[in-house]
């Protein structure tokens, strides 16, 4: 698999990207995002597309920007790249209170993401060589593992705090 060029797009949808590339993913593909965030914190919109534009050095993107983006969109583009810029950290969300599933649904989906891990690290070790993009897909892919995991221990907690006084 080695010497796979992905799109822009694809390594988005792929890989973990960088926290410039995920903030302008979280706040410009989804069409009229960044117009909303803008009208919601009163920014100027022009001012914020030249901030989230990768490709612009003229303007730098604030941490104020990244954190009203984040807030706005919660996308896990952006905390992918802080955890993997970190090198040491991941991150999960709670299972919110209302949260209904069936826990033998997220056993499920906890085999599917495994089997998503071993699938991708599968296709990166085949020739021996591990690319840049093969590293983020497997990066991406045993965070959302590792996302899965908290989210069974979260609700077993809760389970056991319920039905235990």
């Amino acid at each position: 698999m080695s010497k796979k060029k992905y799109t822009a797009a694809e390594r988005a949808e792929n890989c973990v990207i960088d926290l410039e590339a995920a903030v302008y993913q979280a706040a410009m593909k989804p069409r009229g995002t960044l117009g909303g965030i803008c009208e919601t914190f009163g920014l100027t919109y022009n001012t914020a597309v030249l901030q989230v534009n990768p490709k612009r050095t003229c303007h730098t993107l604030s941490p104020m920007l990244i954190e009203q983006v984040l807030s706005a969109t919660q996308s896990p583009l952006i905390m992918d790249a802080i955890c993997c810029a970190h090198g040491n950290a991941a991150w999960f969300l709670l299972p919110s209170d209302a949260d209904q599933s069936d826990e033998m649904t997220d056993i499920a989906l906890l085999g599917q993401k495994f089997a998503d891990l071993n699938s991708t690290s599968l296709d990166a070790y085949a020739d021996k060589i591990i690319e840049p993009d093969e590293f983020a897909e497997i990066q991406r892919d045993a965070q959302a593992l590792q996302r899965q995991i908290q989210t069974i221990v979260e609700k077993a907690r809760r389970n056991m705090e319920r039905n235990n006084g």
